[in-house]
């Protein structure tokens, strides 16, 4: 299946930020923490299906009206003085809907991810000019061969998957011209070290703080820890390896009480009490630490992730946005 290729189809970094939270609990404790942001909630596009330009009373457009005035050209959206013409706002919605296996919950809902994905793009863009970032047309090039490898392997040309996603030629480039872009970015904005303080740490989830308690006691007996995960714990990702939550390092731990904890104990250290979180009651013991472990490739990942974010929210709220998709007038 030929998935959907947006402008912003940077990385999963971007997705995230206008997926839905990070929701409901699991019996996984050791899952990413990622940063999840909500596209800002928008009116109903079909309302402004026409077109709507800079209204000239909103005092916040004076730095675009030169270009709207010059122009006369429609606008979706500006972003620091940037426009996002509406033409190139529906031809990008156009693109999403061919790529979604089932309808968008609101019309509005997809129209405020498609803008806010296209305002993410121009701020990325903004801050590598800043940068002195470029990405020239032999880097461009060599993406493209690539790619094209890669759709030869599936039995399908690079001219076929574009044209099914509705670009031309020129409009790919430009599209991986922004991905590139990110990814120089990234580099800079999201430089992590990748050495961190990691704990290996082992736990029992139970339901209730009795039987937590009990099975502290037990442990503290004399008894094995892993044979006690294996019979009560109903983590099931780590039950039958004894409770390994193997390594992690601070941010790693969806369930913050549980990292505190874990950071907090001494090697060989069992926790006197038990830790309550969102999924139970959590017996902890501490086998190893290590001040600076290398981060496995995924964790090294997750981290640039989490810092990209956090960088782009930031641009985010110091930006000079200006919405005319979905706003009532």
């Amino acid at each position: 299946m030929i998935k959907q290729l947006s402008i912003l189809m940077l990385s999963v970094i971007l997705v995230l930020t206008l997926g839905a939270c990070a929701g409901g609990d699991s019996g996984d404790t050791n899952v990413s923490n990622n940063t999840n942001n909500q596209a800002d909630n928008a009116g109903d596009a079909s309302a402004n299906a026409g077109v709507q330009t800079v209204n000239a009373s909103n005092p916040n457009t004076s730095a675009n009206m030169a270009v709207a005035q010059a122009t006369e050209i429609p606008l979706a959206a500006t972003v620091n003085g940037d426009p996002i013409t509406m033409a190139e706002f529906e031809r990008e919605r156009a693109r999403w809907l061919t790529g979604l296996d089932v309808e968008p919950a609101t019309a509005a809902g997809l129209d405020a991810n498609v803008l806010q994905l296209m305002i993410d793009q121009k701020l990325i863009e903004q801050a590598a000019t800043r940068e002195g970032i470029v990405v020239t047309d032999e880097e461009i090039d060599a993406e493209l061969a690539l790619q094209a490898d890669l759709a030869a392997a599936n039995d399908i040309t690079l001219e076929e998957i574009i044209t099914a996603q509705l670009y031309t030629m020129d409009e790919y480039r430009a599209v991986l011209r922004g991905t590139l872009l990110a990814q120089k970015l990234s580099d800079v904005v999201a430089n992590v070290s990748p050495y961190a303080a990691q704990v290996h740490s082992r736990h029992i989830l139970v339901k209730d703080e009795a039987t937590a308690r009990a099975l502290i006691q037990q442990i503290q007996g004399g008894a094995d820890f892993a044979a006690l995960a294996a019979q009560y714990s109903f983590d099931g990702s780590t039950a039958q390896t004894g409770g390994d939550l193997s390594w992690v390092s601070e941010g790693d731990l969806l369930q913050k009480e549980v990292e505190d904890a874990i950071f907090a104990l001494e090697p060989g250290q069992l926790a006197p009490e038990p830790v309550q979180s969102s999924l139970g009651y959590h017996v902890i013991q501490v086998l190893e630490r290590v001040e600076d472990r290398p981060l496995s490739a995924a964790a090294l990942a997750e981290k640039r992730q989490q810092v990209f974010l956090a960088w782009l929210d930031s641009q985010r709220q110091t930006a000079v946005i200006e919405r005319f998709v979905g706003v009532n007038n």
